[in-house]
């Protein structure tokens, strides 16, 4: 499939996900299969801080700012999710996105966390109780760059909110070359049963690339959802944490995650981290992925409680040093 200019190839997007989709964790799935990966969600007005003066860029607000749209070496596309409220402060922020080498701005419409959506009249998923002004948004963004525009969605706001159809035919209409939809409404968060014949009555209605995303865990859930509702690709968010090798199974190809692959690449993920952001803040925010490469192993629980102790790059290895992995190894090799 193409988006723009960019041929997107086999495999499966990473959906981007707040304090997880950085450039070391984009950077390890695409190496694993991924096809395209998207930057943590953005905010516009954070954007419109950074650009306002240049000395922005060294307070804390626009350092945080810089490091997220930041890409690592050989990136492309980078594409750079954004969120907000406000049609004409979305497409400067667009704008501003594209200037600091943005190659694809996408849309966020389909986040449900309650800082965003602001009990249903912020921004997110909340705009889909509102499609005139995210149509708005979408037509003033797509107007304002360049560069290929993108959108995420979810089905609906709630139960009985499902317009997914309307916003994505709203959505093509302003000129969006490609939509991501979770195939869950608002209140399901990330949880429950996805509705793939919705998925497909979205894919029906337009004629722009759909990405189906939500409950992605195996294979055979990508291969379900996209048997039954033809859509283009699938995106995997929350199973790829803590398992970027996802992204290798969905390919096709052969992939390893016993407890030895699991600690050599939550090294290497540490290593990433500290390149990118330096040592101080890269130890803090790697403990929940070393939690999450961990999970169901011998010595795991006992490391999370204890992972408060990483606080340098020599702390956090002797904790890795002190899971038992001949022990686990011994364990997965044993046919019962």
């Amino acid at each position: 499939m193409k988006i723009g200019s960019f041929d997107i190839g086999p495999g499966a997007f990473l959906a981007p996900m707040a304090g997880i989709t950085n450039p070391p964790f984009r950077r390890l799935c695409l190496e694993m299969g991924a096809s395209l990966t998207v930057t943590e969600l953005i905010s516009c007005h954070a954007l419109l801080f950074l650009s306002a003066k240049e000395k922005n860029r060294t307070r804390k607000l626009g350092q945080k700012t810089v490091s997220l749209i930041e890409r690592y070496p050989g990136e492309s596309p980078l594409a750079v999710q954004i969120f907000g409220r406000d049609p004409e402060a979305m497409a400067e922020a667009a704008r501003i996105a594209a200037g600091e080498g943005a190659d694809i701005i996408d849309l966020n419409f389909g986040c449900p966390a309650r800082k965003v959506i602001k009990n249903g009249e912020g921004s997110g998923v909340a705009l889909m109780r509102d499609p005139p002004l995210l149509e708005e948004i979408a037509q003033r963004v797509v107007r304002a760059v360049d560069v290929p525009v993108t959108a995420k969605t979810r089905l609906g706001y709630g139960p009985t909110e499902k317009n997914a159809v309307e916003v994505a035919r709203r959505i093509e209409g302003a000129g969006v070359q490609a939509l991501c939809v979770h195939a869950r409404t608002r209140d399901q968060g990330h949880s429950g049963p996805t509705d793939l014949a919705l998925l497909r009555e979205v894919v029906d209605a337009v004629g722009i690339p759909v990405i189906g995303n939500g409950g992605i865990r195996c294979k055979a859930d990508a291969d379900q959802m996209l048997a039954q509702t033809g859509c283009a690709r699938v995106a995997v968010g929350q199973g790829s944490k803590g398992n970027p090798w996802i992204f290798s199974e969905l390919v096709g190809e052969a992939f390893a995650a016993g407890l030895e692959d699991r600690i050599a690449t939550c090294r290497r993920h540490l290593e990433l981290y500290v390149r990118w952001i330096g040592e101080a803040r890269a130890v803090i925010e790697m403990r929940k992925h070393a939690s999450w490469y961990l999970k169901g192993f011998a010595g795991a629980a006992a490391l999370r409680g204890r992972l408060g102790l990483a606080v340098d790059v020599a702390s956090f290895h002797g904790l890795l040093d002190e899971v038992p992995v001949s022990e686990a190894s011994a364990k997965e090799a044993s046919p019962s």
